[in-house]
């Protein structure tokens, strides 16, 4: 139940911005929050909605039981802060590896918990080619206009966040398929092997996207 609540919560009043983005211009929630300064919000949104009359679908358990879900949820919603992705990974990685990976380890499935909240958050990387290219077009207008703001402010935006650099999205796409969601993929694809077919569309979108890469870097031949 945490992680279906969390799923569908993990970006309530999300902002168009990142975290990096909050805590550079010092945003009033960067003061509040100083690390996963978004997903503290969003898990902060998802207990304001919880306690307002009628929509507290937990009510009827017991006060333990309901500190407990509210525990894994705010788990499962700060799990998809990218920076927190990494050392998650690391840890369930040595797990596996060693073969010590145990499903009566609560510890062992909180970090599963939290690699399956980011391979859920970037669902779209595993979707049909025509579903994900469509869903990119999207993210990479918010990077935009986090770009413009930036520029606004004074400040160089990344080349992935400045509109004046489109062919930027492939190369970026590769990076981000390659570094952050087929390894995502492919470690919970080794504890749940159902996942399979996320890691399979994954590396079939990462082809294409290395071609759309490769086409745009080729040097125009002169005639």
């Amino acid at each position: 139940m945490a992680l279906y609540i969390g799923s569908l919560c993990h970006d309530l009043d999300h902002r168009g911005k990142n975290n990096k983005f909050m805590l550079d211009t010092e945003s009033p929630l960067a003061c509040i929050y100083s690390t996963s300064t978004m997903e503290h919000h969003h898990f902060n949104q998802t207990v304001t909605i919880l306690q307002q009359e009628g929509h507290n679908i937990f009510s009827k358990l017991s006060s333990e039981e309901y500190k407990n879900v509210l525990s894994l949820i705010k788990h499962c919603i700060l799990a998809t802060d990218l920076a927190l992705f990494f050392p998650n990974k690391a840890r369930l990685t040595m797990l596996v590896n060693e073969n010590k990976f145990s499903w009566d380890n609560m510890e062992h499935r909180l970090l599963l918990q939290a690699v399956t909240m980011t391979a859920s958050d970037l669902s779209a990387s595993a979707k049909p080619w025509d579903v994900q290219v469509e869903t990119v077009k999207v993210i990479f207008e918010e990077f935009y206009e986090q770009g413009d703001a930036e520029r606004s402010a004074g400040r160089t935006p990344i080349p992935m966040m400045d509109r004046n650099q489109p062919d930027q999205q492939a190369a970026s796409q590769v990076g981000f398929l390659t570094g952050i969601c087929i390894p995502c993929y492919n470690l919970l694809y080794k504890l749940i092997p159902e996942t399979k077919p996320l890691l399979d569309t994954c590396r079939e979108n990462l082809q294409k996207w290395e071609e759309i890469d490769k086409c745009q870097k080729k040097p125009i031949q002169s005639e």
